[in-house]
């Protein structure tokens, strides 16, 4: 049988090279036709999220988009969601963890953020994650090659996975190529609604726990975690075929 080359490690690691000269709109456009559709957006309502969302409602105003509630969201991002739903009618599908809070507090004592941040971020983002993209061909995310850390730097524009049973998984990152200052200048040029927190010293937005605003020249993701990592797993934690 031939392969699916929309899946074939070798064709899409060119199909990616070529998509490095597209738009964001135009890699847009690709995935959404290519993967559909078994294929959705991640956000978790940070600017480059809420750009995603509106390029994407101008392409196909059915698109799926899912979100994780972790149970920690600041009531800032909460209301933003639903702006966005409001503005833009897309459904959001919302995934929540396994446990509550205070089911965790109780099983695991309280404030295991501050104890083990890994063990929380498995529990309240990368195992709602899992489900999420069960049975998905293709996952959109927000992330930016300039935000960062070895993790970021080096995305492509489409990269191969595969989910626990084998199944490939095609992460698509529209927006790699942008800069933070493309991200703005999008969102202020499309009145996209955004966080009003980022104006207030927030650069990147997660968990009220573990997120803080930071001075202007600090790096983008300074405020996450305290500094004591810089990715909360849900980029990292899947089996990456490379081509």
């Amino acid at each position: 049988m031939e392969a699916d080359q929309r899946f074939e490690p070798g064709a899409l690691h060119a199909r990616s090279a070529e998509l490095e000269h597209a738009s964001a709109q135009e890699i847009l456009a690709y995935a959404l036709e290519t993967y559909a559709p078994r294929i959705a957006i991640s956000t978790a309502f940070g600017v480059e999220g809420c750009a995603l969302v509106h390029m994407a409602v101008q392409i196909d105003p059915g698109v799926r988009v899912y979100t994780v509630d972790t149970g920690y969201l600041f009531p800032e991002t909460q209301a933003l969601a639903q702006r966005l739903v409001d503005k833009y009618g897309v459904h959001v599908e919302t995934f929540h963890p396994a446990l509550t809070v205070a089911e965790q507090d109780e099983r695991h004592g309280p404030d295991l953020y501050a104890r083990d941040s890994d063990a929380c971020c498995a529990m309240r983002k990368i195992e709602p994650t899992q489900r999420a993209l069960t049975g998905l061909d293709a996952w959109i995310a927000g992330l930016r090659r300039d935000q960062g850390g070895a993790t970021r730097a080096q995305i492509q524009i489409l990269e191969r996975y595969d989910h626990d049973d084998g199944a490939p998984l095609i992460k698509v990152h529209p927006l790699a190529n942008w800069t933070r200052s493309d991200t703005w200048r999008y969102v202020l040029q499309n009145e996209v609604p955004y966080n009003p927190l980022l104006d207030q010293g927030y650069k990147s937005i997660g968990c009220w726990p573990c997120t803080k605003p930071v001075d202007a020249e600090a790096d983008e993701r300074a405020g996450r975690w305290g500094g004591r990592k810089a990715e909360c797993g849900i980029h990292t934690f899947l089996p990456r075929r490379d081509g």
